[in-house]
Protein backbone atom coordinates (compact mmCIF):
# COMPACT_ATOMS: atom_id res chain seq x y z
CA UNK A 1 0.00 0.00 0.00
CA UNK A 2 1.45 3.32 -1.09
CA UNK A 3 1.21 5.84 1.73
CA UNK A 4 3.11 8.65 0.01
CA UNK A 5 -0.08 10.67 -0.67
CA UNK A 6 -0.38 11.07 3.10
CA UNK A 7 2.98 12.86 3.31
CA UNK A 8 1.51 16.41 3.25
CA UNK A 9 -0.60 15.55 6.30
CA UNK A 10 2.36 14.52 8.46
CA UNK A 11 3.16 17.97 9.82
CA UNK A 12 -0.39 19.35 9.69
CA UNK A 13 -2.19 20.44 12.87
CA UNK A 14 -4.79 17.76 12.18
CA UNK A 15 -2.18 15.02 12.47
CA UNK A 16 -1.05 16.27 15.86
CA UNK A 17 -4.62 16.57 17.09
CA UNK A 18 -5.27 12.99 15.96
CA UNK A 19 -2.22 11.50 17.70
CA UNK A 20 -2.88 13.53 20.85
CA UNK A 21 -6.44 12.18 21.02
CA UNK A 22 -5.08 8.69 20.31
CA UNK A 23 -2.67 9.16 23.19
CA UNK A 24 -5.43 10.19 25.57
CA UNK A 25 -7.36 7.03 24.66
CA UNK A 26 -4.32 4.92 25.49
CA UNK A 27 -3.90 7.04 28.62
CA UNK A 28 -7.42 6.08 29.65
CA UNK A 29 -6.43 2.42 29.27
CA UNK A 30 -3.21 3.14 31.19
CA UNK A 31 -5.33 4.38 34.10
CA UNK A 32 -7.14 1.03 34.14
CA UNK A 33 -3.83 -0.86 34.15
CA UNK A 34 -2.40 1.34 36.90
CA UNK A 35 -5.47 0.82 39.07
CA UNK A 36 -6.06 -2.89 38.50
CA UNK A 37 -2.71 -4.58 37.88
CA UNK A 38 -0.98 -4.09 41.27
CA UNK A 39 -1.56 -6.87 43.83
CA UNK A 40 -3.83 -6.26 46.80
CA UNK A 41 -4.92 -8.34 49.78
CA UNK A 42 -8.17 -9.18 48.02
CA UNK A 43 -6.49 -9.77 44.65
CA UNK A 44 -2.90 -10.98 45.23
CA UNK A 45 -2.32 -11.34 41.48
CA UNK A 46 -4.03 -8.12 40.53
CA UNK A 47 -7.23 -7.84 38.52
CA UNK A 48 -8.25 -8.14 34.92
CA UNK A 49 -8.22 -4.98 32.84
CA UNK A 50 -11.12 -6.34 30.78
CA UNK A 51 -13.72 -7.48 33.32
CA UNK A 52 -15.61 -5.92 34.92
CA UNK A 53 -16.09 -2.81 32.83
CA UNK A 54 -15.23 0.64 34.11
CA UNK A 55 -17.23 1.50 37.20
CA UNK A 56 -17.17 3.83 40.20
CA UNK A 57 -15.09 2.28 42.98
CA UNK A 58 -17.43 3.78 45.60
CA UNK A 59 -20.96 3.00 44.39
CA UNK A 60 -20.00 0.32 41.78
CA UNK A 61 -22.18 2.02 39.15
CA UNK A 62 -20.93 1.26 35.61
CA UNK A 63 -19.50 4.32 33.92
CA UNK A 64 -21.43 5.21 30.78
CA UNK A 65 -19.48 5.61 27.56
CA UNK A 66 -20.15 9.33 27.40
CA UNK A 67 -18.77 9.69 30.92
CA UNK A 68 -15.59 7.88 29.90
CA UNK A 69 -14.33 10.24 27.20
CA UNK A 70 -10.68 11.08 28.00
CA UNK A 71 -10.12 14.56 29.49
CA UNK A 72 -13.53 15.93 28.51
CA UNK A 73 -15.65 13.75 30.79
CA UNK A 74 -13.46 14.47 33.80
CA UNK A 75 -13.67 18.21 33.19
CA UNK A 76 -17.41 18.13 32.44
CA UNK A 77 -18.21 16.19 35.63
CA UNK A 78 -15.63 18.15 37.63
CA UNK A 79 -13.89 14.92 38.59
CA UNK A 80 -16.93 13.34 40.25
CA UNK A 81 -19.06 10.25 39.73
CA UNK A 82 -22.36 11.16 38.07
CA UNK A 83 -24.28 8.80 40.37
CA UNK A 84 -22.82 9.22 43.86
CA UNK A 85 -20.72 12.39 43.38
CA UNK A 86 -17.62 10.71 44.79
CA UNK A 87 -14.47 12.57 43.76
CA UNK A 88 -12.05 10.89 41.36
CA UNK A 89 -8.32 11.51 41.65
CA UNK A 90 -7.03 14.27 39.36
CA UNK A 91 -4.30 11.82 38.42
CA UNK A 92 -6.72 10.25 35.93
CA UNK A 93 -6.68 13.55 34.09
CA UNK A 94 -2.89 13.83 34.42
CA UNK A 95 -2.23 10.35 32.99
CA UNK A 96 -4.48 10.97 30.00
CA UNK A 97 -2.98 14.39 29.26
CA UNK A 98 0.58 13.12 29.73
CA UNK A 99 -0.04 10.17 27.40
CA UNK A 100 -1.49 12.47 24.76
CA UNK A 101 1.51 14.80 25.01
CA UNK A 102 3.98 11.91 24.76
CA UNK A 103 2.22 10.51 21.69
CA UNK A 104 2.40 13.95 20.06
CA UNK A 105 6.13 14.17 20.86
CA UNK A 106 6.64 10.66 19.49
CA UNK A 107 4.89 11.69 16.26
CA UNK A 108 7.07 14.76 15.91
CA UNK A 109 10.31 12.86 16.52
CA UNK A 110 9.49 9.66 14.64
CA UNK A 111 7.44 10.94 11.70
CA UNK A 112 7.71 14.68 11.20
CA UNK A 113 11.39 15.35 11.91
CA UNK A 114 12.55 12.33 9.89
CA UNK A 115 10.53 13.24 6.79
CA UNK A 116 13.59 14.31 4.74
CA UNK A 117 15.48 11.08 5.49
CA UNK A 118 13.00 8.18 5.54
CA UNK A 119 9.94 7.04 3.66
CA UNK A 120 6.64 7.43 5.45
CA UNK A 121 6.09 3.68 6.04
CA UNK A 122 9.13 3.10 8.30
CA UNK A 123 8.40 6.37 10.09
CA UNK A 124 4.90 5.21 10.95
CA UNK A 125 6.32 1.93 12.25
CA UNK A 126 8.81 3.91 14.32
CA UNK A 127 5.96 6.00 15.74
CA UNK A 128 4.03 2.87 16.74
CA UNK A 129 7.09 1.54 18.59
CA UNK A 130 7.78 4.87 20.28
CA UNK A 131 4.12 5.24 21.30
CA UNK A 132 4.07 1.75 22.84
CA UNK A 133 7.28 2.51 24.73
CA UNK A 134 5.78 5.74 26.10
CA UNK A 135 2.64 3.86 27.18
CA UNK A 136 4.73 1.33 29.10
CA UNK A 137 6.76 4.12 30.73
CA UNK A 138 3.60 5.82 31.96
CA UNK A 139 2.16 2.62 33.43
CA UNK A 140 5.45 1.67 35.11
CA UNK A 141 5.85 5.16 36.56
CA UNK A 142 2.49 5.46 38.25
CA UNK A 143 2.34 1.87 39.51
CA UNK A 144 5.79 2.33 41.05
CA UNK A 145 4.71 5.62 42.63
CA UNK A 146 1.72 3.87 44.21
CA UNK A 147 3.25 0.57 45.27
CA UNK A 148 7.06 0.81 44.87
CA UNK A 149 6.70 -2.23 42.60
CA UNK A 150 7.69 -2.78 38.98
CA UNK A 151 5.41 -5.61 37.92
CA UNK A 152 6.78 -8.69 36.17
CA UNK A 153 3.46 -9.12 34.33
CA UNK A 154 4.18 -5.91 32.43
CA UNK A 155 7.96 -5.80 32.15
CA UNK A 156 8.90 -9.40 31.34
CA UNK A 157 6.59 -9.87 28.31
CA UNK A 158 7.68 -6.50 26.91
CA UNK A 159 11.39 -7.42 26.85
CA UNK A 160 11.05 -9.78 23.84
CA UNK A 161 8.46 -7.46 22.28
CA UNK A 162 10.83 -4.49 22.35
CA UNK A 163 13.78 -6.61 21.24
CA UNK A 164 11.76 -7.70 18.19
CA UNK A 165 10.78 -4.06 17.63
CA UNK A 166 14.46 -3.03 17.73
CA UNK A 167 15.14 -5.32 14.75
CA UNK A 168 12.62 -3.34 12.71
CA UNK A 169 14.25 0.04 13.37
CA UNK A 170 16.86 1.12 10.80
CA UNK A 171 20.45 1.14 12.01
CA UNK A 172 19.98 -1.50 14.72
CA UNK A 173 22.13 -4.63 14.75
CA UNK A 174 20.65 -7.91 15.99
CA UNK A 175 23.03 -7.94 18.94
CA UNK A 176 22.26 -4.37 20.10
CA UNK A 177 19.10 -5.33 21.95
CA UNK A 178 20.63 -8.49 23.43
CA UNK A 179 23.65 -6.59 24.72
CA UNK A 180 21.44 -3.79 26.00
CA UNK A 181 19.13 -6.18 27.84
CA UNK A 182 22.10 -8.03 29.35
CA UNK A 183 23.78 -4.85 30.56
CA UNK A 184 20.44 -3.40 31.65
CA UNK A 185 19.82 -6.35 33.93
CA UNK A 186 23.40 -7.07 34.97
CA UNK A 187 24.60 -3.64 36.06
CA UNK A 188 21.70 -2.87 38.46
CA UNK A 189 21.91 -6.42 39.81
CA UNK A 190 25.62 -5.94 40.52
CA UNK A 191 25.06 -2.52 42.10
CA UNK A 192 22.30 -3.96 44.26
CA UNK A 193 24.47 -6.87 45.39
CA UNK A 194 27.40 -4.62 46.30
CA UNK A 195 25.13 -2.19 48.14
CA UNK A 196 23.49 -5.02 50.07
CA UNK A 197 26.86 -6.49 51.08
CA UNK A 198 28.15 -3.12 52.24
CA UNK A 199 25.01 -1.66 53.84
CA UNK A 200 22.95 -4.73 54.73
CA UNK A 201 19.82 -3.47 52.95
CA UNK A 202 18.48 -3.39 49.44
CA UNK A 203 19.65 -0.64 47.11
CA UNK A 204 18.40 -1.26 43.58
CA UNK A 205 15.65 -3.86 43.43
CA UNK A 206 15.29 -6.61 40.86
CA UNK A 207 12.33 -4.73 39.43
CA UNK A 208 14.68 -1.92 38.41
CA UNK A 209 17.03 -4.47 36.80
CA UNK A 210 14.21 -6.05 34.79
CA UNK A 211 12.96 -2.62 33.78
CA UNK A 212 16.40 -1.60 32.50
CA UNK A 213 16.59 -4.89 30.61
CA UNK A 214 13.40 -3.78 28.83
CA UNK A 215 14.96 -0.40 28.06
CA UNK A 216 18.12 -2.03 26.76
CA UNK A 217 16.18 -4.46 24.58
CA UNK A 218 14.90 -1.53 22.52
CA UNK A 219 17.46 1.23 23.03
CA UNK A 220 20.70 -0.76 23.42
CA UNK A 221 23.45 -0.28 25.97
CA UNK A 222 23.59 3.48 25.44
CA UNK A 223 19.95 3.73 26.42
CA UNK A 224 20.72 1.81 29.61
CA UNK A 225 23.64 4.09 30.47
CA UNK A 226 21.62 7.27 29.89
CA UNK A 227 18.61 5.89 31.78
CA UNK A 228 20.65 4.75 34.78
CA UNK A 229 22.82 7.86 35.01
CA UNK A 230 20.02 10.29 34.14
CA UNK A 231 17.61 8.57 36.52
CA UNK A 232 20.14 8.74 39.35
CA UNK A 233 20.78 12.44 38.78
CA UNK A 234 17.10 13.28 38.43
CA UNK A 235 16.18 11.20 41.47
CA UNK A 236 18.88 12.80 43.61
CA UNK A 237 17.87 16.34 42.65
CA UNK A 238 14.17 15.74 43.28
CA UNK A 239 14.77 13.84 46.52
CA UNK A 240 17.03 16.57 47.90
CA UNK A 241 14.46 19.20 46.93
CA UNK A 242 11.71 17.25 48.72
CA UNK A 243 13.84 16.88 51.85
CA UNK A 244 14.71 20.56 51.89
CA UNK A 245 11.13 21.72 51.41
CA UNK A 246 9.20 19.20 53.47
CA UNK A 247 11.66 17.35 55.65
CA UNK A 248 10.96 13.89 57.04
CA UNK A 249 9.97 12.86 60.56
CA UNK A 250 12.77 12.24 63.00
CA UNK A 251 13.40 8.55 63.66
CA UNK A 252 11.22 7.58 66.63
CA UNK A 253 9.37 10.91 66.65
CA UNK A 254 5.86 10.93 68.07
CA UNK A 255 2.90 11.71 65.88
CA UNK A 256 2.53 15.43 65.38
CA UNK A 257 6.13 16.19 66.31
CA UNK A 258 7.81 18.66 64.01
CA UNK A 259 9.51 17.11 61.01
CA UNK A 260 13.20 17.54 60.50
CA UNK A 261 15.28 17.11 57.38
CA UNK A 262 16.68 13.64 56.94
CA UNK A 263 19.46 12.23 54.81
CA UNK A 264 19.26 10.46 51.49
CA UNK A 265 20.43 7.30 53.25
CA UNK A 266 17.21 7.01 55.28
CA UNK A 267 14.72 7.83 52.53
CA UNK A 268 13.21 5.16 50.31
CA UNK A 269 11.62 6.38 47.09
CA UNK A 270 10.66 4.50 43.92
CA UNK A 271 13.43 4.65 41.32
CA UNK A 272 11.29 3.51 38.40
CA UNK A 273 9.76 6.92 37.60
CA UNK A 274 13.20 8.51 37.29
CA UNK A 275 14.47 5.67 35.10
CA UNK A 276 11.36 5.96 32.94
CA UNK A 277 11.80 9.73 32.54
CA UNK A 278 15.45 9.33 31.54
CA UNK A 279 14.62 6.45 29.15
CA UNK A 280 11.91 8.54 27.48
CA UNK A 281 14.36 11.41 27.11
CA UNK A 282 16.83 9.07 25.40
CA UNK A 283 14.10 7.69 23.14
CA UNK A 284 13.42 11.19 21.81
CA UNK A 285 17.02 12.50 21.90
CA UNK A 286 18.81 9.35 20.74
CA UNK A 287 20.51 10.80 17.60
CA UNK A 288 21.87 13.77 19.57
CA UNK A 289 23.05 11.53 22.43
CA UNK A 290 24.76 9.06 20.06
CA UNK A 291 26.70 11.93 18.48
CA UNK A 292 27.92 12.94 21.96
CA UNK A 293 28.90 9.33 22.71
CA UNK A 294 30.94 9.20 19.51
CA UNK A 295 32.63 12.52 20.24
CA UNK A 296 33.61 11.26 23.68
CA UNK A 297 34.57 7.74 22.67
CA UNK A 298 35.87 8.16 19.16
Amino acid sequence: MDLRPLEPLVSSPGAYVFVFVLGTLWGSFANVCIYRWPPTEEHPKGRSVVKPGSHCSACKTPIRWYDNVPLLSYLWLRGRCRSCRTSFSPRYLLVEALSGALFACAWWIAVDVRAPYEAIEPRLVRFAIYALFCFVMVVVTFIDLDTMLILDKLVLPMIPVFYAASLVLPGREWWDGLLGAGIGFGVPWLIGEVFYRLRGREGLGMGDAKFLALVGALLGWRGVVVSLFGGAVLGSVITIAILLVRGTPKPGAAEGEEAAPSSLRTVELPFGPYLAAAATFYLFAEPWVIIRFRLLGG
